[in-house]
């Protein structure tokens, strides 16, 4: 049986005007018919990248990107804590805690992306002799399919360390390789057990929402977690 009242109609889009590009994002105006045959349009964001003979359509979803969810385990194998990065995003004239993410280059599998993204912006890397594995990547899963066919996979990483030598004076995060563009990104490392109080805490210590957003993806995540749903 199935879980939806009815079933998914087919639909296409017929229609992809370009109305604007910038150096990383373009505009664009799609036009498709919906199952009574009623055309309607939708204004859509798009990455600006080489298109290749491998590029994906247009109209089909596109993962560019990759999100890590670093966890902490000691050597009894109990995770402990959570890697997150906070930076200015100037689309919301404020800073955000997020997951530390970034593009996916060309032929680039989401699980080595992964790994280099968490060496550039965390400095967690095995070449630093840091034990490190890939447990998971998701399929594809959309960012704000309202806005945009840019999609991302989740890598979800796990680091055996102990408490000393995450935060003593041999920590790796000083060894983070941050371009230039990443200035304003910063390590925080929290506590798993009240996640969630601990980002609400951390938003109020720097001045509140209006300083510091909460990524949606990583609320989700973290209430989750405390809901045990």
């Amino acid at each position: 049986m199935s879980i939806l009242s009815k079933q998914l109609s087919e639909v296409k889009n017929t229609n992809d005007t370009k109305l604007g590009s910038g150096r990383w994002l373009s505009l664009h105006e799609v036009k498709f018919n919906d199952p009574s045959g009623t055309q309607r349009s939708w204004e859509v964001c798009r990455r600006v990248k080489p298109t290749t003979a491998n590029s994906p359509k247009l109209d089909t979803p596109s993962v560019d990107a990759v999100d890590v969810i670093v966890i902490i385990k000691n050597k009894s194998g109990i995770a402990t804590n959570i890697v997150l990065v906070v930076q200015y995003r100037p689309a919301l004239g404020a800073y955000t805690v997020e997951f530390p993410s970034g593009l996916i280059d060309a032929d680039e599998l989401p699980a080595a992306a992964a790994l280099r993204e968490l060496d550039e912006e965390t400095g967690f890397s095995t070449q630093s002799g840091h034990s490190i594995k890939v447990v998971r990547t998701s399929p594809l899963v959309a960012y704000e399919p309202g806005l945009t066919g840019s999609c991302s996979q989740v890598c979800t990483v796990e680091v055996e360390m102990e408490q000393e030598d995450l935060f003593g004076p041999k920590s790796s995060l000083r060894k983070s390789k941050l371009e230039e563009d990443e200035w304003s990104l910063q390590v925080a490392i929290l506590p798993l057990t009240g996640l969630l109080n601990s980002l609400q805490d951390l938003q109020a210590s720097v001045g509140g929402p209006s300083k510091l957003v909460l990524d949606s993806r990583l609320y989700a995540w973290a209430t989750g977690r405390e809901s045990g749903y």
